[in-house]
């Protein structure tokens, strides 16, 4: 009789739990967030290269004397506080006291003179020119002076370092806002980061804990860190998927489970962006890199200016960028950002549509021998080969000239832009961390970085005007004169500005992107409680 109305009960518990549907909340197995960083980075010096994405490790692991917050605003980070002279040309860090490495051992601002000076002699180092307004600091780079005689110095009692520029500078505390000027320690460690991360002294606010075989790096919060009580998260995990089709797929197994290989990445394929928009799986957030094509001004057919103002008259980049992804990035009108003063220099200098009739016209006065082939090179990423595509599209319909178009990786890239063997190069220039002398001074004459031929005198004296210049203003208004001495030489045409695409589950909270377009997770956090 017992075990009939046992029966009898089992049966009656499952009728009803079949019945009645009951939001049941449930504890997520793992943790932590998995964040898809791509190809993991040669050194954690990073300091010969523009790589967005790598650079988000070194804001998870180092932290400078300042750093940009969560509003987009330059706040202090190992430093407490900083004064600067009335004549604006001295800055004094206070540094936080109690400050320390992962290991303990104390940050002193002997530790930031130790780095600056290292820095600085760092060779085919893509970011020294941004410390040249420091006093000294060109000359000793070049090998010219000792480092007792740049403008970098620690205090007596070791907690304020004072640094001495050259004229004022608006944009300085920007400057060292780039994660590159975040402080690190022995540059061997840095060089061998695979091998040595156990050595390092992390003085952000993660250290890593283990990278195994497949690239993965697991990254514990740093207990030593002055922040550590704001940092959210206790543990992330690293991954180096190389390719966004398969960064997706793992984002995807198993569908909106909480446990895919992946929660968050950036930049999914182009043709997945809607769905995944409809979805709400994405996160759109503008940047400051821009995108241009470079023109080969060695190249004996591209000489010809007329031939160069073809292609940018047939060029519709409202309709590329609207065909490809409208989340991807928008129009670019302008050179730099820098067009932002009421003083008539800031017009708008490219149309966002084409000129079908501007552009055959341009090309019938041109030299061009149009039985020639253009070639176009790119690095072989998904959107820069589609924006290829469609401006080598647009060239063959609208002037009936075909285009080659081939993609590399950046070191190959590189090695073929060196070589000359080209005619355009589709490229990027990112975040200037308020100024845009780095995309300016790079078409004077003597620039390493000018390797396609461009030489104006006048333009030239201008970009130097702008270097010492300290009125922000004025110096706006000789930027933009100099933009419009480009739009008239033509030596490159702008494209698009780029946006930071994220994409992420639902349940990963509070990431937040600076104006460079990297991803801090200093509040980010995995919510590890779904209801169903």
């Amino acid at each position: 009789m017992k075990k009939m109305l046992c029966v009898i009960l089992i049966f009656m518990i499952m009728f009803t739990s079949g019945c009645v549907q009951k939001k049941v909340t449930t504890s997520i197995s793992r943790k932590y967030i998995v964040y898809n960083l791509g190809e993991l980075p040669s050194d954690l010096l990073m300091v010969d290269n523009d790589n967005i994405r790598e650079k988000d490790l070194l804001l998870v692991l180092f932290e400078g004397l300042v750093r940009e917050d969560k509003d987009g605003k330059i706040v202090p980070g190992m430093a407490e506080k900083y004064d600067i002279s009335k004549d604006k040309i001295g800055y004094t860090f206070k540094l936080r006291k109690d400050l320390h490495y992962s290991d303990g051992t104390d940050i002193k601002a002997t530790d930031f003179v130790r780095f600056f000076h290292d820095i600085l002699l760092e060779k085919g180092n893509n970011f020294s020119e941004q410390l040249y307004c420091i006093f000294g600091a060109k000359d000793f780079s070049m090998g010219k002076v000792a480092f007792d005689r740049v403008g970098i110095v620690a205090s007596k009692d070791n907690l304020s370092l004072e640094i001495r520029l050259n004229s004022p500078k608006d944009n300085f505390i920007n400057i060292l806002s780039n994660p590159i000027f975040t402080l690190r320690d022995d540059s061997t460690n840095m060089k061998n980061w695979k091998d040595n991360y156990k050595q390092i002294e992390y003085s952000g606010p993660f250290i890593i804990k283990n990278i195994n075989k497949d690239g993965e790096i697991t990254l514990l919060k740093n207990q030593k860190y002055w922040r550590a009580n704001e940092i959210v998260s206790s543990e992330m995990l690293f991954t180096s998927v190389i390719g966004d089709e398969k960064a997706l797929a793992d984002f995807e197994t198993n569908g909106d489970s909480a446990n895919s290989k992946i929660d968050v990445f950036v930049s999914p394929p182009i043709s997945e962006i809607s769905t995944l928009s409809d979805e709400k799986k994405t996160e759109v957030k503008p940047t400051q890199s821009r995108y241009y094509l470079n023109f080969n001004l060695k190249n004996k057919g591209l000489v010809d200016q007329n031939f160069r103002n073809a292609i940018n008259e047939i060029i519709n980049r409202k309709l590329i960028i609207e065909t490809l992804s409208g989340d991807l990035a928008v129009p670019t009108m302008n050179y730099t950002t820098y067009t932002s003063i009421n003083d008539n220099s800031d017009k708008l200098i490219f149309d966002e549509s084409r000129n079908k009739s501007k552009g055959q016209e341009f090309l019938k006065n041109s030299t061009y021998d149009k039985e020639q082939k253009l070639v176009m090179v790119y690095e072989n990423k998904n959107f820069d080969t589609k924006i290829s595509g469609e401006i080598a599209k647009s060239i063959k319909k609208y002037l009936n000239i075909d285009v080659v178009c081939t993609g590399y990786k950046k070191d190959d890239l590189k090695k073929v832009i060196n070589s000359g063997n080209y005619n355009i190069v589709f490229t990027g220039n990112d975040e200037e961390y308020g100024d845009s002398y780095k995309f300016f001074s790079k078409w004077t004459a003597n620039s390493k970085d000018n390797i396609y031929g461009y030489k104006n005198a006048n333009y030239d004296k201008i970009i130097d005007k702008a270097l010492m210049e300290n009125n922000n203003n004025k110096k706006i208004t000789i930027y933009n004169q100099a933009q419009k001495i480009l739009a008239k030489d033509l030596p490159c045409v702008p494209i698009y500005i780029a946006n930071t695409v994220i994409c992420k589950k639902a349940n990963i909270k509070d990431i937040y992107t600076t104006k460079g377009g990297n991803l801090k997770f200093d509040y980010a956090y995995k919510d590890n409680v779904v209801t169903k």
